[in-house]
């Protein structure tokens, strides 16, 4: 059995979440569309599937814009993760650690708000309920930064 180097382990998490991010930027919004469609409107997965072929690009729904504009959010914190972390030394654990903390806290908040939104939007619909779309990239920066800032106090304090 071979031990990884940490530098390979940061390497390896640094891809994975900068992919991660990426994939899941743009298709959380068809996942939760898929979701809501099995689980409130009793569909079959085949049933929600053609409903999300329908609306991806209909209009008053557009789907696909919908996801770009989640995505826009993600795709900056993919290039930061993959400056920050990627250029983080390898020979400093401590910083190295606390990077990670930062970033995979930041992660988190941000996939967490965006499934958030997004089934609760399809789950409770009404007239104002596409602002939450409008709105949704600038909380998930802000999401974003407070999530690094609490991430690396909490990895500050884990890699002493």
């Amino acid at each position: 059995m071979t031990v990884r180097e940490p530098h390979s382990r940061l390497a390896v998490l640094t891809v994975t979440i900068y992919w991660g991010c990426l994939l899941l930027g743009i298709s959380i919004p068809w996942l939760a569309t898929i979701g809501v469609d099995i689980v409130k409107h009793d569909q079959s997965l085949e049933q929600a599937l053609h409903q999300l072929r329908l609306h991806l690009f209909a209009p008053g729904y557009n789907l696909f814009l919908i996801a770009v504009a989640n995505a826009l959010p993600f795709v900056l914190f993919a290039v930061l993760t993959l400056f920050h972390l990627g250029l983080a030394p390898a020979h400093d654990q401590r910083l190295a650690g606390r990077r990670a903390t930062g970033i995979c806290l930041a992660a988190l908040g941000m996939i967490g708000l965006s499934i958030w939104v997004h089934v609760m939007t399809l789950w409770y619909p009404d007239a104002q309920g596409a602002l939450a779309y409008l709105f949704l990239p600038f909380w998930q920066v802000l999401v974003l930064s407070l999530g690094y800032i609490g991430g690396r106090l909490a990895g500050g304090w884990f890699f002493r």
